[in-house]
C-alpha cells in the first residue's frame, strides 16, 4: 500500500469516526416525550423440554407502573437534551402502546390531544421485541423483564431491558427515525441475575426482589438510553 493511499484511508477513517447522524427531515427544537416501557415486568421462563422452540415460553406479567420507571426515562431524556431542546412529557394510555406496529403508532399520534405547548416531534420510548441474547433460545424478549432458561441440571438467569426509540412528526404521525436501544458494545441491555431473584410466581416478589429488579432496570436504561438518543441524531450532554 502506497503512502498516499494510506493517508487517504486514514483521512476517511477520521471523517467516519467523527460523523454524527443529523436529526432527519426537519428542524426540531421542541419534543413531546411518550415513555411507555416501564409499566409491566415480563417473567419469561424457557423450560428444558423436548422441542421447546415449537411452543411459546412460559410468560407472565407484573404491573410495575407504581415504580415510576417511565417518569425516570422522561427525566433522563429531559436532562440529556436540555437546554438545547424543550422537552415536555405527554400523558398517554399505556395499554395503547404495550403492543404496537408503526401503523398503530401513526394512528395514536394523530389522535393525541394537542399538547399544552406545540411540539416539533414526538419521541416514543417503547417495548421492543429482540432475539434472546441471554439464553440463546428461539423466543424473543420484550420490554423490561426477568429471564430464566433451564438446562439439564442448571439454570441461566438474566434481567433485560428491550426497548426502542421512535421519533415521529406530530401532524400525520410519520416516522422520522427508529432505533433500538443497545449497550455501547451493541448488545441487548441485560445483566446476569442470581437464582434467588426468580419468584415462585410473579405476585410473590419480596421487597428485596422488587427493589433489585427496579435498580437493575434503571441501570440498564441509564447505560443504553443516552447512546440511543445520539443514534437518533440528538445533541446530548
Amino acid at each position: 500500500m502506497t503512502v498516499a493511499r494510506s493517508v487517504v484511508l486514514l483521512a476517511l477513517c477520521l471523517i467516519l469516526c467523527a460523523w454524527v447522524p443529523k436529526l432527519p427531515q426537519r428542524d426540531i427544537s421542541s419534543i413531546g416525550v411518550i415513555a411507555a416501557v416501564g409499566s409491566t415486568c415480563l417473567f419469561e421462563h424457557v423450560s428444558d423440554v423436548p422441542f421447546e422452540s415449537i411452543g411459546p415460553p412460559e410468560a407472565t406479567f407484573l404491573e410495575i407502573s407504581d415504580q415510576g420507571i417511565d417518569d425516570a426515562v422522561t427525566n433522563i431524556v429531559a436532562t440529556r437534551l436540555s437546554p438545547r431542546y424543550r422537552v415536555q412529557p405527554i400523558t398517554i394510555e399505556h395499554q395503547d402502546f404495550d403492543t404496537w406496529t408503526y401503523e398503530s403508532l401513526a394512528r395514536y399520534i394523530r389522535e393525541l390531544p394537542v399538547p399544552e405547548a406545540p411540539v416539533d416531534a414526538y419521541l416514543l420510548i417503547l417495548r421492543d421485541w429482540r432475539s434472546d441474547e441471554i439464553g440463546g433460545s428461539d423466543h424473543p424478549l420484550a420490554g423490561l423483564g426477568l429471564y430464566r432458561r433451564d438446562f439439564r441440571g442448571s439454570q441461566h438467569y438474566g434481567v433485560f431491558a428491550s426497548y426502542r426509540l421512535v421519533l415521529m412528526e406530530p401532524e400525520r404521525g410519520g416516522i422520522l427515525a427508529s432505533r433500538a436501544a443497545l449497550l455501547p458494545d451493541g448488545r441487548l441491555p441485560s445483566l446476569p441475575a442470581a437464582s434467588w431473584l426468580w419468584p415462585r410466581t410473579q405476585n410473590d416478589l419480596t421487597g428485596v426482589q422488587r427493589d433489585t429488579l427496579h435498580a437493575d432496570f434503571l441501570k440498564l436504561i441509564n447505560e443504553s438510553l443516552p447512546g440511543a438518543l445520539k443514534q437518533l441524531g440528538f445533541a446530548t450532554k
